[in-house]
């Protein structure tokens, strides 16, 4: 598949669906654990500079530079969630899917 369909109907829909679950998770300790681990793998990813070639983007990982953004947004609703703070946690995940659709558009449309 496109790697640009890819994004925009597999992973921006995924994430969306990750914000608004966050809503309805009867469990928000357990969602925020999940979040957390969401967020050391984007951090471990960015400081080792880890798995920089990505099949599902058509072989360069060209957000590799962003990881540190995108894990510290999921580090903040984990933190959230992990506090209790159910009606905060979707905030941190809704602008990760506005980062990821901003760098996106600039990646592919806007600056080349």
């Amino acid at each position: 598949m496109n790697s640009v369909l890819l994004f925009l109907f597999a992973c921006i829909p995924a994430r969306l669906l990750i914000a608004w679950y966050s809503t309805k998770v009867p469990n928000l300790t357990l969602y925020g654990v999940v979040l957390l681990a969401v967020a050391l793998s984007f951090l471990y990813l960015y400081f080792t500079n880890g798995r920089l070639q990505a099949p599902e983007a058509g072989g360069a990982t060209w957000w590799s530079s962003y990881r540190l953004i995108i894990g510290l947004l999921y580090l903040a609703a984990a933190v959230y969630a992990l506090q209790g703070k159910r009606s905060l946690v979707k905030y941190p995940l809704l602008i990760d899917v506005a980062f990821g659709l901003v760098i996106f558009l600039m990646k592919h449309y806007i600056v080349k």
